[in-house]
């Protein structure tokens, strides 16, 4: 995969990478945010929002690794371009 098309989660791991993911059809904006690094693992927030109304994100934390294949898997299955955080 290109490196411009990698997420900046995988990109900047340790720093403050933040990056997201836009679905026009669905109205949905993902956004991918690096979370406080432990010994064990770095995490990464994943937060779920709708576009058109104010309704509660979905945050989720997960695994760096789950979090690129999510990421990867989000822009294969067809809907999902690259977009700038919108929060």
């Amino acid at each position: 995969m290109p490196s411009k098309d990698r997420p900046l989660v995988d990109r900047h791991a340790p720093k403050n990478g933040i990056d997201g993911l836009m679905n026009t059809q669905e109205q949905r904006v993902c956004r991918f945010k690096n979370d406080m690094p432990t010994q064990q693992a770095q995490w990464v927030e994943v937060e779920t929002r709708s576009v058109t109304d104010s309704g509660q994100p979905v945050i989720r934390r997960l695994l760096r690794h789950n979090a690129i294949e999510a990421w990867e898997t989000m822009q294969k299955s067809g809907g999902w371009k690259r977009c700038s955080p919108r929060w």
